[in-house]
């Protein structure tokens, strides 16, 4: 995988199928019914049982929207992905103005694999890739390539600003 900033923001070129079948399943995670990851993306957050309550009814439904439009922002830029030539690599723009929706959904699916194949701190660690089940490897494998995908958004790697457009770097 290759990343380029461009003037309209970040295109991540050479995405496998892998990578693609990976970011197609961020929306899905997010809106993800199951207990699992609804306590990992909304958990508890008061002591006395009347703060909870509260919270559950008047700021859960918001965030639960919030959640939403994430996912479907972010299955709506999926769609622009464009298929490198000769390659069968496809590369993907997150815009500027879809930043800030694109890191928090990268890291609400990751948090959601990361409950949904019961991995722990120790899994995480090089170390413990080898302990863990095929799934589990798998789940390791696709939370580490969102959280590239999250440190490049975050700015954590240098990315050279490039003059050229998203068009100059991928023909169709």
């Amino acid at each position: 995988m290759w990343v380029a900033r461009v003037a309209e923001g970040y295109v991540f070129g050479e995405l496998t199928a892998a990578a693609v079948e990976t970011l197609r399943g961020v929306p899905m995670l997010i809106e993800s019914t199951d207990e699992r990851v609804r306590a990992r993306l909304l958990p508890e957050t008061c002591i006395e049982p009347e703060d909870e309550q509260h919270w559950r009814e008047h700021a859960v439904p918001e965030l639960e929207r919030l959640f939403l439009s994430r996912a479907t922002l972010v299955r709506r830029d999926l769609e622009t992905l464009r298929k490198l030539p000769d390659s069968g690599l496809h590369a993907l723009l997150i815009t500027h103005e879809h930043t800030n929706a694109w890191l928090a959904a990268l890291n609400a699916a990751r948090l959601a694999l990361y409950v949904l194949n019961d991995l722990t701190a120790e899994h995480m660690e090089t170390e413990g890739f080898s302990g863990a089940t095929q799934k589990q490897q798998e789940a390791i494998v696709r939370i580490s390539l969102l959280a590239e995908l999250q440190a490049v958004l975050l700015g954590e790697f240098e990315v050279g600003d490039d003059e050229a457009s998203v068009e100059d770097l991928v023909d169709e």
